[in-house]
């Protein structure tokens, strides 16, 4: 019999609890998983643009890819993409993420369900200088003037963290600048002939130093910093020197799983003592080596043109995000990919074409604004790029949500895993959302042992179907609205007796969330099922 756990699912909105943190893979975990490991060409095939909020499954790869941003006419270029690839979109519990809106400025957005919250009213010194907080949601910094301000999002208060009263110039990050440290603890900054550390938490000049570039860049630990290719320790005395030929390709700085900082670069030369060349070389901060894990010494090819690195998945330690032009046409390995790797262990996986053309864009004033600038979330599941699909004359930002990233958790528990004739089975149902985008049709199936016969649970009570023809299956509940962030339970959904004229066998009790629609053509597609629980039981006589 059917219980009133049944209608309990049917009005989630009057039966839910909120949830608010959206639960990430611990450290180490294997991102690549179901993706695309081989060193083979995956030529780029015509892929019409999806509409604001709608996603396309890549054909080549497989991946969902989801546009969040709609840019409207401008008088300049339409552009509305990630700040950068060493600055992280995302807050610490990625529920809010900041874009940069060209000719508008930076702009604040859900960061599950990507929607629009408002123009934030800053000036940092550079696009790509704000920072959010690692630790804290609720907070980011950015250089402005001669100040470090922190920005609190909740209220839109902003308060002084310091005043560099002796810059009478711009206070800034660099040109090029990388990220701070990953506890929020210090930052490399300079102004006019002078750069500096500057410890946050400690509100205190780490060491200062003359300069006529850019200012050391704060190392993940917060104990090493790097400019020009040299390491330096928070005195800013050199360390050691990287072996890189050009100090000043695209990088970012990351750290490992044994908690070493490490460079991430793209290198087209090898090093003046023999460092590899590659799109990914990764260098040890810590004893200076180096390892090649995108490059030829690993079946890749020599790097593509117009690669940018980004470290920025904070929780996954090791994990390193790549966007690569090379050919827009993304006709050979590598070319027009988004490339996830982990330089623990090497592993290597291709996750999708962002199908920008980069510097190679004819139809934007300023082809700067079609690099794609890949920036990877804090937990490594997600990663925010810019397009401008196929040499368009606009650019919007599109999420690659890989495999692992897991919105909505489904689970079907059943109070015993075996059952004989006369005893009973209770099945309980568990949906939590933590905030997506999408509409569901929701279906709680039991399927027989022959692997077609289901019972299907319908607002009408339950019909006998067939997975062979899913077109005539019946949702328990139609077009649901995962936007908003709940947890609904259904603790006694479904109790039935066995008796002695069963069909003994494994059977499959399968709750699933279902793109609305999509099982009319009378079969289960790549990308119709968002997400599935299931548990399986044996009936024995």
């Amino acid at each position: 019999m059917l219980t009133k756990g049944r209608s309990v699912l049917a009005a989630l909105a009057a039966a839910s609890v909120a949830v608010a943190l959206l639960p990430m893979p611990a450290a180490g975990a294997d991102l690549c998983q179901g993706l695309i490991g081989d060193r083979a060409p995956h030529a780029s095939t015509p892929l019409a643009k999806p509409a604001l909020g709608k996603t396309v499954v890549d054909p080549e790869f497989g991946t969902r890819i989801r546009r969040i941003t709609a840019v409207g006419p401008a008088s300049g270029d339409a552009v509305i993409k990630p700040m950068y690839s060493t600055t992280s979109a995302w807050n610490a519990d990625e529920s809010k993420m900041i874009l940069y809106h060209v000719g508008r400025g930076h702009e604040l957005y859900d960061g599950r369900t990507y929607a629009f919250i408002r123009a934030l009213p800053i000036a940092p010194a550079d696009i790509e200088q704000v920072y959010w907080h690692t630790s804290d949601p609720d907070v980011f910094f950015f250089p402005t003037g001669n100040r470090l301000v922190r920005y609190h999002v909740a209220t839109g208060a902003q308060d002084t963290v310091h005043t560099f009263g002796s810059c009478t110039d711009s206070l800034t990050a660099g040109s090029d600048p990388m990220f701070m440290a990953w506890d929020s603890s210090a930052i490399g900054l300079a102004c006019g002939n002078q750069s500096f550390l500057y410890r946050i938490a400690t509100d205190t000049m780490a060491a200062t130093a003359a300069t006529a570039g850019d200012p050391p860049q704060v190392a993940p630990s917060g104990t090493l910093a790097v400019v020009a290719g040299n390491v330096l320790d928070l005195a800013l005395r050199p360390l050691r020197r990287l072996d890189l030929a050009n100090p000043f390709d695209h990088a970012a700085l990351g750290r490992n799983l044994v908690g070493h900082d490490t460079y991430n670069s793209v290198a087209y030369d090898p090093g003046p003592a023999g460092s590899g060349i590659g799109s990914l070389v990764t260098f040890d901060l810590v004893d200076g080596q180096s390892r090649v894990v995108v490059g030829p010494a690993t079946g890749f090819p020599y790097p593509p043109s117009g690669t940018h690195v980004s470290t920025l998945a904070y929780r996954q330690p090791g994990w390193t995000f790549l966007s690569i032009v090379g050919d827009p046409a993304g006709r050979g390995v590598l070319d027009n990919e988004l490339v996830l790797a982990d330089t623990n262990t090497g592993t290597v996986c291709r996750a999708a074409h962002h199908r920008s053309w980069g510097d190679n864009n004819t139809r934007l004033r300023n082809s700067y604004w079609a690099e794609p600038h890949v920036v990877a979330s804090p937990s490594g599941t997600r990663a925010v790029f810019a397009s401008d699909w196929g040499n368009g004359a606009t650019v919007d930002s599109y999420v690659l949500e890989l495999p692992a990233y897991q919105p909505i958790q489904m689970s079907v528990t059943t109070n015993s895993a075996t059952y004989v004739a006369g005893s009973t089975m209770t099945v309980s149902l568990r949906l939590t959302s933590f905030g997506w985008p999408e509409t569901a049709d929701l279906y709680v199936l039991q399927v027989s042992p022959d692997g077609n016969q289901v019972l299907d649970f319908t607002p009408a009570g339950v019909l006998a179907g067939q997975l062979a023809q899913p077109s005539a299956l019946v949702p328990l509940v139609s077009r649901l609205d995962l936007r908003p962030s709940f947890d609904a339970t259904a603790p006694t959904f479904y109790t039935r007796p066995w008796n002695g004229n069963d069909v003994p066998g494994t059977y499959l009790l399968i709750m699933a969330a279902v793109r609305p629609g999509t099982l009319a053509d009378n079969r289960f597609d790549v990308g119709d099922v968002l997400a599935a629980g299931a548990t399986r039981i044996t009936f024995a006589r």
